[in-house]
């Protein structure tokens, strides 16, 4: 009897630790939600990245190590209000305070290139506005057919400013090995554009063209150390 009285109180008090726990991380959530009034002055060009809500950014995470699951371009209204060009299937441009609520959490990181003149950074919204309407690459190939959200930013600053920003890397040296990233190889191999081949019909045979495709990510992108950064509400 005594040891089912310390289980049940040993239960209650970790429900209440978990509650308390829960409560806090939401007060911190809703204290730091962007202000629209209090960022700082963006500019044409701007980056800005978040965690957006989708049926792959756990595995995007997870194969690189980050939180970061969607990066955008800013461009700046006529009526002087920030929007995002990003690529989500259409290419497509939206307001950022609309951009900030489809992500998980209010979470958002803005980056700079500081040399970046007004010249090339109308070289680079030219640049992608080439891509507008253009399908989601679920199969993040660097064709121009299909265009996935990092890929847009990457081509836009080379093709209309000859500048690279981030890195371009293997599949291969992601982190492969988790439950997301499998579940998705999974769901999508047979319908990769590069594995329609009887050499290719197995998945291991595909999973090893995939590894040597090369990817653009996200996090790639932010982390190029050329950038200033403007804002970060991420925890870490």
């Amino acid at each position: 009897m005594r040891f089912l009285r310390l289980v049940v109180r040993v239960i209650r008090v970790a429900l209440i630790l978990l509650v308390v726990l829960g409560l806090g991380l939401w007060g911190w959530a809703e204290a730091t939600r962007p202000d629209m009034g209090k960022l700082p002055k963006l500019q044409d060009g701007d980056l800005v990245f978040q965690t957006i809500r989708s049926h792959q950014t756990t595995a995007i995470m997870l194969a690189s190590h980050t939180w970061l699951s969607h990066v955008g371009i800013v461009r700046i209204g006529l009526d002087g209000a920030p929007k995002v060009v990003e690529a989500v299937g259409p290419v497509r441009e939206i307001p950022l305070d609309r951009w900030i609520k489809q992500g998980i959490g209010g979470r958002l990181l803005i980056k700079r290139l500081p040399d970046l003149t007004q010249a090339q950074a109308r070289a680079v919204l030219a640049a992608a506005e080439h891509y507008y309407g253009k399908p989601y690459d679920f199969f993040f190939l660097l064709d121009d057919e299909r265009i996935y959200c990092s890929e847009l930013a990457y081509k836009a600053f080379q093709q209309g400013a000859g500048l690279t920003v981030g890195h371009m890397q293997k599949v291969a040296t992601l982190n492969l090995d988790n439950f997301a990233v499998k579940e998705l190889l999974q769901e999508r191999w047979s319908r990769y554009p590069l594995c329609q081949t009887p050499e290719t019909s197995t998945y291991a045979a595909c999973i090893a063209v995939m590894k040597q495709q090369d990817i653009i990510t996200p996090d790639a992108v932010a982390r190029d150390p050329r950038l200033l950064t403007l804002y970060d509400n991420y925890p870490l």
